[in-house]
């Protein structure tokens, strides 16, 4: 019985080091992305960083003029037809941010949108912890179930 707990314990303990280890590996990096702004969206329609990355986003179009601006960060840029914009930004702040087309490029406009996504240390916590509960929740039902049986046979 005394043998079983310290499965537990050690089980629960070797998780929580694992969560913290993996959150301390990831540091700040230099990132450029090449976006193309077209009738009616972002390419790359989703873009996720780690916070505190410096990233550069680079946006071309090809079609008509399109606004760049991304909600919670100073950024607005217009982007001419055959031009391409510069924007660089310290990823500061946790979250989902909208990216969206902020000059009317036609009947569709209100629909271009993408996503700037930044991570706390490139981890992804929620899921992180939750396949470490479902790791513990496995363990725990195998020790209840070998130690039932344990009992029965004796």
């Amino acid at each position: 019985m005394k043998k079983i707990s310290h499965y537990i314990l050690f089980s629960i303990l070797f998780s929580l080091i694992l969560i913290i280890g993996i959150g301390n590996v990831y540091a700040s990096q230099s990132r450029v992305i090449d976006i193309r702004a077209s009738q009616f969206k972002f390419e790359p329609g989703r873009i996720i960083v780690n916070q505190g990355d410096t990233v550069t986003f680079k946006v071309k179009t090809s079609d008509v003029t399109h606004g760049f601006y991304i909600d919670g960060y100073n950024v607005d840029k217009e982007v001419r037809r055959g031009d391409e914009v510069t924007v660089t930004i310290v990823a500061d702040k946790v979250g989902k941010f909208k990216i969206r087309c902020s000059i009317t490029c036609g009947a569709l406009h209100p629909f271009m949108i993408g996503e700037f996504i930044v991570e706390q240390g490139g981890v992804n916590y929620v899921f992180l912890s939750s396949a470490v509960g479902i790791i513990l929740v496995g363990v725990s039902t195998l020790l209840f179930i070998w130690r039932r049986d344990y009992e029965y046979q004796a």
